[in-house]
Parts: structure tokens; C-alpha cells; sequence
């Protein structure tokens, strides 16, 4: 027994071995061999899929290689990580994410199938996009001052509608709801368009969405935003002053965007990725349409990007915890 049991360590080290012989290998001749996999743990036509075939196509020409865009959606985002972090690490597979699946979905399941920081290779940071308080223009308020006294004083209370419990949605609405006396009611909905559809509609009162939900719906005169919850102003909505700037510097809420790759990949790959990712976010002319899309730019090295989880995964199960969700 000891004899076929040591035979069968032999042959599972090996096995390890010769795989990570086979990787390191291939560093020399990549990305030569193949297409490039860029997972997206998002459906196709969401506000993430235009980030994601953007980059894909300027990271592509700077590395002579095809990167192919894969919608993988399902669980907020974890069916697709799940997948991404099975990938074989030979730098033809990567995987664009963002706060949801990276920190929030930690405290939102119970068992997301991957570790966004022991799974995963970073590779570098995008941006990010802020939420947003956002009501019809017939609802009154200009500002979110004149917003909390008008919720405060409703005999109902007012309704805000949300992608779900503990969505980036919710918790930017229950950080203003707390302070003031919970005069705001959360009506959760499956997608962001049906929120956003009743909003229009007249059959809800507020939202608060990310940006570029907001824009077209803005310019149109169908929809007034009335702080942005950001240290910084949107370069897309000037005019609208931060939550900061109202004085509540504690209404800071936003979903950022990144890039990594399966553990194990080599340093070199990573490395270059993260070169490669840097040059596209400094070209003007996908800057211009990435800051188009509501993004503020937050490009860097992967040891910041591995930062900003450290710091990120916590806040997030704070905040999450402070919604009231509970993890499903």
C-alpha cells in the first residue's frame, strides 16, 4: 500500500512539474500561439460589455494578437470568476471584473466559488464609476439638501429602487438613509432598466444608479441628478456637484474595474499585460471614450490593484453588513 501510494505521489508531482515546465515554456513565444480569452462575468449589452470589447480591441493591437471577449453572467457575477479562476494560468486567459465580484459578493453569498485575492493574478485597475442620486424632474428637489428634507417631511416614505439587496444600488442608498431617519423605502428589481423604466414612469421616486445609466436619460430633460458620490465631479455631468461638495463627505460609492488573470500565471505575462493595459488607458482617444462611459480613470501596477482588494473586500462587508442584506 505504502509502495502504491508513494508511486502516486510521484506521479501527481510530476504532473505538476511537467505543467508548470510546459507554462514557463510558453513565455518566451506568447501571446504567438493563440487568441487571447477575456472572460466578462456580465451579459452581453450591459453597461460593462462596451468597457470590456474596448479594451480588448486597443490591448489586442499593441500585442499582435486577437483577445476574444466571453460573456460569462449568472450569480451577480460569480459564475464567471468561478470560471475564470479554473482557467489554465498561460496568459491566454483573463478575466475583466469589478467591485460586485471582486468585494461585495463576498459578504453577499455564502460560497461565491472563487477568492478574488488567492484565485486570481492582478493585473492592473481601470477606473472607476461613481453612483449617483438620481429622481425625475418633477419630484422637486434640487439638490440633495432640498432631496433629505424631502424625505424627511413625505408622509410616505420616499421609494428608492435597487438591482437588489447589498448592489452598489442599495448600499448608496441606505449610506443616505441612515441619516436620515430611514425615510427612504428600498424596492429591489431584477434589472437596472426596469428601476429606471418606473422611475420615468413616475412609479418610483429615486434612484442610484452609476453613471452612464444617467447621461442620455440628463441630456433629454427625463431624469435630474442631483449628487454624484465621489470625491471629484464627473467630467461627463459637470454641472453636478458631489455629495463631498453638499457637505457629506461620507457619501463615497462607486464600482471599479479591473483586470487579472488566473494564479500562477508568470510575472512576465502579468507584467507585460499590465504594460499593454496602461498604454491603452493613456491613448487619448480611449480615455476620451472610456470618460465618456462616466469612468474616472485609476490605471497602475498590479501591486495596486492587489492593494485596493486588501482595502476594498473589508469596506465592502462593512457596508453590506450596514444595508441589512444578508448573504444568500
Amino acid at each position: 500500500m505504502k509502495s502504491i501510494i508513494y508511486s502516486l505521489l510521484q506521479v501527481s508531482l510530476l504532473s505538476g512539474v511537467t505543467c508548470c515546465v510546459a507554462y514557463a515554456g510558453e513565455v518566451d513565444s506568447w501571446p504567438s500561439k493563440r487568441a487571447i480569452t477575456m472572460v466578462l462575468p456580465a451579459g452581453a449589452g450591459g453597461s460593462s460589455d462596451p468597457i470590456a470589447r474596448l479594451l480588448a480591441s486597443e490591448m489586442a493591437k499593441s500585442l499582435s494578437q486577437s483577445i476574444i471577449v466571453q460573456n460569462r453572467p449568472g450569480a451577480g457575477g460569480n459564475v464567471g470568476m468561478a470560471q475564470a479562476a479554473k482557467a489554465a494560468p498561460d496568459g491566454y486567459n483573463i478575466v475583466i471584473s469589478w467591485t460586485g465580484p471582486l468585494a461585495t459578493n463576498l459578504a453577499l453569498y455564502k460560497d461565491v466559488g472563487y477568492d478574488p485575492r488567492q484565485d486570481f493574478a492582478p493585473i492592473g485597475m481601470i477606473g472607476c464609476t461613481p453612483n449617483v442620486l438620481a429622481v425625475s424632474p418633477n419630484l422637486g428637489p434640487k439638490n440633495l439638501a432640498e432631496f433629505e428634507d424631502y424625505a424627511k417631511n413625505k408622509k410616505d416614505k420616499v421609494s428608492y429602487g435597487t438591482t437588489g439587496a447589498g448592489s452598489s444600488w442599495h448600499i448608496a442608498g441606505e449610506m443616505l438613509n441612515r441619516d436620515i431617519d430611514n425615510s427612504l423605502m428600498h424596492v429591489p428589481y431584477q434589472t437596472p432598466s426596469a428601476a429606471l423604466t418606473d422611475l420615468l414612469g413616475g412609479r418610483l421616486d429615486a434612484i442610484f444608479p452609476v453613471i452612464p445609466m444617467t447621461v442620455s436619460h440628463v441630456k433629454a430633460g427625463k431624469l435630474s441628478v442631483l449628487a454624484v458620490f465621489s470625491k471629484e465631479r464627473s467630467s461627463v455631468l459637470p454641472e453636478v456637484p458631489t455629495a463631498v461638495e453638499q457637505g457629506r463627505a461620507d457619501l463615497i460609492s462607486d464600482t471599479c474595474f479591473a483586470v487579472l488573470a488566473p494564479a500562477g500565471t508568470h510575472t512576465t505575462i502579468i507584467n507585460e499585460l499590465n504594460k499593454v493595459l496602461n498604454a491603452a488607458l493613456s491613448d487619448s482617444s480611449t480615455r476620451s471614450k472610456l470618460e465618456a462611459m462616466g469612468m474616472q480613470m485609476r490605471s497602475g501596477s498590479p501591486a495596486e490593484l492587489a492593494s485596493y482588494l486588501e482595502t476594498e473586500i473589508p469596506r465592502q462587508a462593512e457596508l453590506v453588513a450596514a444595508s441589512g442584506a444578508k448573504p444568500q
